[in-house]
């Protein structure tokens, strides 16, 4: 049997989580960039090698993330270590030189049916559906394993997440987790990465997303950190001889756009506009959303429009709505190739919700404050809820123009900002 020692250092957590080979099923929850992965990968060379000649499971949410992060992270770490192995593509399975076992990859996508397996490993385990987490515990079966372990990994993902109850409030018999704080593989981050998290999150997200806690995260609602005495006032007004910075969101019934003042630093809402949609009218939605900033004195000169990246290629009516905005007058149009995903947009503005960064006039902003205190996300997908036809259209507005103005800490921009002049 060919042999392989593989020593690496390992932080607090992954010692533990390593070290358990007795518990039946263990997870570690560990904050972003805490060595999830890595401790995952460890195991899986760990259990292929107590369990020798027994077939393994590796179960991802998708094998999309599994190319775009397990397996180049397995190579790394194989090439590292000079662990021979083959890795084959078309159907989805490692070989290792000390066993005939393999370790098959399945996707959460889709149910899984057939194999037995001696062992399990599971990447990313808060955004695999609960049921397909069961499939694996009815696929690990096969008696002569010596070691019939279900590891899985991930960060958590709040109360309303279906792993909550499984884990936390009614934990099954056998069950262990381990927590990691993202701080204690500070030797394998870059300088600035925890100082970046800390001013990504509030700090329930801190709790979350650093510390590896599972917290409430008070419902379902999208924006949970928004705190009416801390992010309502009464006197914000439009500042004069400063530019007017315009959330907007092209519909056809209602359009929408938020008026804001920015000082470099804070964002202050002192108006908005809704206008319903108009049948006798000949003009397209966003043109009428021109014509009334315009009657409010929001003059194109003064106007810095952050609108929906899909107005690019999107018509309410006949041209593109951009093309719309700049017809009209409107060329100071700042706009990213494509809307940042639910997940980064909820993060981004609860953290300036929750610093006190972002403020409204809560009598002249009223169609922003119930976006605020009223819209929900789907706790399966984090995308909102969008059954009310009258939410979520003005603070989708917000979220595009504080992707630009407030890039999340720690994240690369994922799309250059455009401006149109």
């Amino acid at each position: 049997m060919s042999k392989a020692v593989v020593r690496y250092y390992r932080n607090k957590h992954q010692r533990e989580f390593h070290e358990d080979i007795s518990s039946k099923r263990i997870h570690l929850s560990s904050g972003f960039g805490g060595g999830k992965t890595y401790a995952l990968i460890m195991k899986m060379l760990q259990l292929s090698k107590l369990n020798r000649n027994i077939h393994g499971g590796f179960m991802c949410p998708s094998l999309t993330e599994f190319k775009k992060d397990v397996l180049p992270l397995s190579e790394q770490i194989f090439d590292e270590y000079r662990i021979p192995f083959k890795f084959h593509g078309s159907n989805y399975y490692y070989e290792f030189p000390w066993t005939r076992g393999r370790v098959y990859v399945v996707s959460a996508e889709r149910k899984i049916r057939g194999p037995n397996w001696g062992f399990a490993l599971i990447n990313e385990l808060t955004l695999c559906p609960l049921v397909r987490y069961k499939e694996v515990i009815g696929r690990v079966r096969v008696k002569e394993a010596k070691h019939p372990q279900i590891a899985s990994v991930g960060t958590p993902e709040g109360w309303s997440n279906e792993y909550y109850d499984y884990m936390i409030e009614n934990p099954r018999q056998g069950f262990r987790i381990i927590y990691g704080d993202t701080r204690d593989n500070i030797d394998n981050l870059s300088e600035d990465y925890i100082t970046d998290l800390e001013d990504s999150y509030d700090s329930i997200m801190q709790d979350a997303y650093i510390r590896g806690l599972w917290v409430n995260m008070t419902g379902n609602r999208f924006y949970y950190a928004y705190k009416p005495e801390v992010n309502d006032d009464k006197k914000i007004v439009r500042r004069s001889y400063a530019p007017v910075h315009v959330s907007m969101d092209f519909n056809v019934d209602p359009a929408t756009c938020a008026c804001w003042n920015f000082d470099g630093r804070r964002l202050t809402g002192f108006d908005e506009i809704s206008l319903e949609y108009d049948m006798s009218s000949s003009k397209s939605s966003t043109e009428r959303m021109c014509d009334a900033l315009i009657a409010r004195e929001y003059y194109p000169e003064d106007v810095i429009i952050y609108p929906d990246p899909a107005g690019k290629h999107r018509k309410t009516t006949g041209k593109p709505d951009i093309e719309v905005l700049r017809a009209c007058g409107f060329n100071d149009i700042r706009v990213k190739s494509a809307a940042p995903r639910f997940r980064r947009r909820q993060l981004n503005v609860n953290n300036l919700l929750s610093k006190g960064i972002i403020k409204i006039n809560p009598d002249k902003c009223p169609g922003v404050k119930k976006d605020l205190m009223g819209v929900e996300y789907d706790p399966s997908t984090f995308e909102k809820v969008k059954t009310n036809p009258k939410l979520t259209h003005f603070s989708d507005g917000l979220d595009y123009m504080t992707d630009i103005l407030f890039p999340s800490s720690g994240n690369k921009p994922r799309s250059r900002v455009e401006r149109f002049r």
